[in-house]
């Protein structure tokens, strides 16, 4: 009887215990974290834009092309430095003028360009753009765009493109650099007649192979071959050319 007294007594003093630390931390006020997610406002449909304007395009951003533009002529200008390029601008282009001028030696470097805009650029215009050089022009070289041809003072004071034996060549067709400039690719040439209109030539194309007579007229550019014949004498080379000088083949006699 006495141990249930006791056992009585003590479960009453531990709840009195408990309930007195609870009212401590309640009366202390001690925060405490709170885990639950935080509540979120929903975004006002009046900040969010209906129709958003459209992003720029890249062909609205891109910078204009700077395109090179070809030569086809050139002729002196109104003073002896400068001179007048003749040339076909794309008609999208605008602002056609001379780039990266450079005088060094006896040449003249230049860049003949044009602004394109986005249009389309297959057809072109014909025009003319001034190069106006720091001393007088003279004889010097015009070379222009890298790549083309250059341009240069010929003898009867044009301006033109020079052959393969420059700006100079011999007066005389027959002469020997002329003649050799249709040796090509023979191992033996043999030269058998030669007018300053007609040129026939013995080729041995290959070793140990018979020779083949060619015949060449003269076009401004030098020799241009025209047939080939296999006998002696004009009946077939007038066969294959009528205007080719009988005098000439007259006097050849079998293929060397």
């Amino acid at each position: 009887m006495a141990g249930r007294r006791r056992l009585v007594l003590w479960s009453a003093a531990v709840l009195l215990g408990g309930g007195a630390l609870f009212a401590t931390v309640l009366a202390a006020d001690i925060p405490y974290a709170d885990t639950a997610p935080a509540p979120t406002s929903p975004v006002p449909t009046s900040s969010v834009p209906k129709n958003p304007a459209p992003r720029p395009s890249a062909e609205a951003v891109l910078p204009e092309a700077t395109l090179t533009v070809t030569t086809t002529g050139v002729r002196t200008g109104p003073d002896d430095r400068t001179l007048l390029l003749q040339v076909r601008l794309p008609n999208c282009g605008h602002e056609p003028r001379i780039e990266g001028l450079i005088e060094e030696n006896s040449t003249i470097y230049a860049n003949v360009v044009v602004t394109a805009g986005a249009a389309d650029c297959r057809d072109t215009v014909p025009s003319e753009i001034k190069l106006t050089a720091s001393a007088p022009i003279a004889s010097r070289t015009l070379m222009l765009n890298s790549g083309d041809a250059p341009w240069n003072k010929l003898r009867d004071g044009t301006w033109g493109h020079c052959g393969a034996l420059g700006c100079d060549p011999p007066a005389d067709h027959c002469g020997p650099a002329w003649i050799a400039q249709t040796r090509g690719e023979a191992v033996d040439t043999n030269t058998r007649a030669c007018d300053q209109q007609w040129l026939v030539v013995d080729r041995t194309n290959f070793y140990r192979s018979p020779s083949l007579r060619v015949l060449y007229r003269w076009v401004p550019e030098g020799w241009q071959a025209v047939t080939s014949v296999e006998t002696e004498g004009c009946e077939e080379i007038l066969a294959k050319e009528p205007q080719f000088s009988r005098a000439l083949c007259e006097k050849l006699g079998p293929s060397s």
